[in-house]
């Protein structure tokens, strides 16, 4: 049944006062409604404290609360506008988490909008005059209206009441064109309503300020001009476009080009999960694009090729290739291309420089020291300052793709802003014909898999065994993958008195990978740092937990204690080991989570977002354009953390 009404409650670290909120409109619904008539929708965002614990006692309680949360901060007008697109009932309204608006007087504005079919909306309005308030506050909001007043010609006498409801068509069309997302999102929503020409009706309701506001003056003084002055803009951008501009010839339907520079190709002898990752991508964005790849060129292959459809141009080396995507560009496919993809490996190609086409800049994670660990010097402190300081810059506009939460937080501490950050998650590709084809080694079988670089520390997952073998005598160990860290890893194995016992099988087969992912007992994820670290997806598939240490991505690609462990020293990392490896139970358990959660993911959802990201990043903004915000697309940690319930 679907309900008549959808109140959404945007909430972020209101620990506080969220139950008592929760406890009135819960009782009011449940003892006035169906409990099929209502729903409840908590938007959590961000939340360090509480609140989430608290909310899921209420939806275990009440049927008609559900919570959504994002990994993102998206502001109370982020919150409020992922609320309204979520919302399925008839009308959607929100109302502040404080509790400030009684669920009487919300009802009671409901009731009103229910009630008069030629209005779209209903908004509270508070008599300021009388308002119980600190004086602070008081100010405030008279200097906020005074703004109102002075910017936009707005007949309300309170836009920014926290308690907002409009037939659900005319709440979603609202929630997709919200450009302001912090102090002044009240008034963005009522211009939008102003220039789509709904019905807004003012009723009056009794409000009271509530203990643990986060109302700060200092904040509202700073913020609001600027904001103002934003909203502004984009209004007068509006009013301009409709005085001057004027309908041109419909361009010919042609099929759109996409652009992808990359530093390697799935057939370059160093690809990696960066590779696999674009790979992927490209293949399932063919069916709606043609798709052209720029990458350098090793000594092993042709300059031109063709991959499931898509046509790969090579030239260059290590860092030549960076120079000749210029002038492959400008020479070659200037003319040719619609969308840009541009893939940071440490180094980006800094398009926006010179293409005129709108980018996407994809980053699987944030280098930092590792250009100290992985390159020599002076080119280590020149690759270390273009990421830390010139990329933020040069991309300051562009939409960025990144693949866990982890990467979105470092990408943030650098300088991007989280609204320009979008979440699509690597996944695996199974091939049928070797699933469940395996079973698992009768003896304990431990296994890295990946590329042999410096970062992966591939040398502690060997140490780890040295100690496992102590425990375990017939325990073995396979490390399969290729890489300049080979001959240390040789060499620190000599070292350990381990070349007997640990095998080193170069680069394998597709098929000889499953094999040994099925088989193994317990995968090594030992390094530094990853975006995402896709062989632990890969190991998942196959039923086979992953310990590995609690850092950036990998934190993110294993569930610590559901589908393996995270370590948070070496000798923690030797202890989950030998402790996975001793507890048969605890092994199978977390297998069959790791199926599980391996089965959230899939590249055509990755896919889905980054189609939705590149057009929408040829769309201007405006007053009432349509915008996509990441949280719109992400898969959410109330989604993510189902498997605690599998």
């Amino acid at each position: 049944m679907k309900p008549a009404l959808t109140v959404v409650i945007p909430a972020k670290n209101e620990e506080a006062r969220i139950k008592r909120t929760l406890e009135k409109y819960a009782d009011f619904i449940a003892s006035h409604f169906d409990s099929l008539a209502v729903e409840v929708l908590i938007v959590i965002n961000d939340s360090h404290d509480q609140t989430s614990r608290i909310v899921d006692e209420f939806t275990e309680k009440y049927p008609f609360i559900r919570k959504i949360e994002t990994f993102y901060v998206t502001g109370k007008g982020g919150a409020v506008a992922l609320g309204f697109s979520e919302a399925s009932g008839d009308c959607v309204g929100y109302v502040d988490a404080d509790g400030s608006i009684s669920p009487q007087d919300f009802f009671a504005l409901a009731r009103f909008l229910f009630e008069s079919p030629n209005v779209d909306g209903v908004i509270g309005a508070r008599q300021i005059a009388s308002l119980s308030t600190r004086p602070t506050r008081r100010f405030v909001i008279k200097l906020y209206n005074l703004y109102v007043k002075a910017f936009f010609s707005i007949s309300y006498s309170d836009t920014q009441c926290g308690a907002k409801i409009f037939k659900a068509h005319q709440a979603k069309e609202i929630a997709k064109r919200l450009n302001s997302l912090g102090w002044v999102f009240d008034v963005n929503f009522l211009l939008v309503c102003k220039y789509l020409n709904y019905n807004v009706v003012e009723r009056p309701v009794d409000w009271k300020e509530k203990e643990g506001s986060k109302f700060s003056l200092a904040e509202a003084l700073f913020h609001l001009p600027f904001e103002f002055f934003a909203l502004k803009r984009l209004e007068l951008s509006y009013y301009a476009k409709g005085l001057f501009s004027f309908e041109q010839s419909k361009e010919t339907k042609r099929r759109k080009t996409v652009l992808i520079f990359m530093w390697r190709d799935m057939k370059h002898p160093d690809r990696g999960g960066s590779e696999i990752y674009t790979f992927n991508i490209a293949k399932r964005l063919v069916r709606d694009f043609d798709v052209l790849w720029f990458t350098s060129r090793p000594a092993n292959l042709a300059a031109k090729d063709e991959m499931d459809g898509e046509k790969i141009f090579r030239a260059g080396g290590l860092f030549t290739v960076y120079l000749w995507a210029v002038y492959y560009y400008l020479f070659k496919f200037r003319n040719q291309a619609d969308f840009i993809i541009d893939t940071e490996n440490g180094m980006s190609f800094f398009t926006p420089l010179f293409v005129r086409e709108p980018v996407v800049l994809v980053i699987h994670h944030i280098h930092g020291v590792m250009w100290f660990k992985e390159m020599f010097p002076p080119l280590s402190f020149i690759g270390f300052l273009l990421e830390r300081f010139f990329m933020p810059l040069v991309y300051r506009k562009t939409p960025i793709i990144t693949v866990s939460p982890s990467s979105k937080n470092e990408i943030k501490r650098i300088g991007f802003k989280e609204e320009r950050v979008f979440l699509a998650f690597n996944a695996v590709e199974f091939d049928s014909r070797f699933a469940a084809k395996y079973e698992k080694s009768e003896t304990p079988l431990l296994l890295y898999h990946g590329r042999l670089k410096a970062y992966k520390r591939v040398y502690l997952a060997i140490t780890a065994y040295k100690r496992v073998l102590d425990k375990f005598p017939n325990a073995r160990m396979i490390v399969s993958g290729a890489g300049s860290d080979y001959a240390r890893l040789l060499s620190h194995t000599k070292k350990l008195r381990l070349e007997d016992k640990v095998d080193f099988l170069g680069y394998v087969s597709d098929e000889k990978k499953w094999e040994l992912m099925q088989k193994a007992w317990v995968f090594f994820m030992p390094s530094v740092v990853e975006g995402w670290g896709i062989t632990v997806l890969e190991a998942a598939v196959c039923g086979t937990p992953t310990v590995g240490f609690d850092v950036h991505g990998v934190r993110d690609s294993i569930r610590h204690g559901q589908t393996g462990l995270l370590s948070r020293s070496e000798e923690d990392f030797c202890g989950n080991v030998i402790n996975l490896l001793a507890d048969k139970a605890e092994r199978e358990r977390m297998g069959k989570n790791c199926v599980y959660w391996s089965g959230l993911f899939s590249w055509d959802k990755t896919a889905e977002v980054i189609r939705q990201v590149l057009l929408a990043s040829s769309q201007k903004k405006g007053l009432l354009s349509k915008n996509l915000y990441p949280w719109n697309l992400e898969m959410r940690p109330d989604f993510i953390n189902t498997i605690a319930q599998n």
